[in-house]
């Protein structure tokens, strides 16, 4: 499954990333929004994990524009995301994104995250929507 992680940290990037390999995933590195969505767009990954707070634009600016492109358009979104209050989850699930997760999260959580959404996507079932508040 190949997997893009968008976030400005690169220590939290390469720390999902290094997880998601190990898992038997591939990942793919963006740091920050314009350069996760160039990559959604050149890689048409199964799943993009993206950060909310970011300097160039904001999370939320990522999602509205993978969605308004056809090739991306239908591409899951979680947010993986410090911020933890309920506008933003709710801002997050209705520009169409299929999960949040608040950081700290557990690394169990993360994989049955993606696995979970990835799966209901691919199955075009309705995905189940992931709040975790640790």
């Amino acid at each position: 499954m190949k997997v893009l992680v968008v976030d400005d940290d690169q220590k939290m990037v390469m720390l999902i990333g290094l997880l998601l390999k190990v898992n038997g995933h591939e990942a793919i590195e963006a740091f920050g929004g314009r350069e996760g969505i160039d990559a959604a767009r050149k890689e048409i990954p199964d799943i993009v994990l993206l950060d909310i707070m970011m300097p160039d634009m904001d999370g939320f600016d990522v999602l509205r524009e993978l969605r308004s492109d056809r090739l991306t358009e239908n591409i899951p979104v979680v947010f993986v995301t410090a911020r933890n209050d309920a506008e933003s989850r709710k801002k997050a699930l209705s520009l169409g994104s299929q999960g949040y997760l608040a950081k700290p999260y557990g690394r169990n959580e993360l994989i049955e995250t993606i696995n979970s959404v990835v799966y209901a996507s691919q199955n075009r079932q309705t995905p189940v929507s992931h709040s975790v508040c640790l």
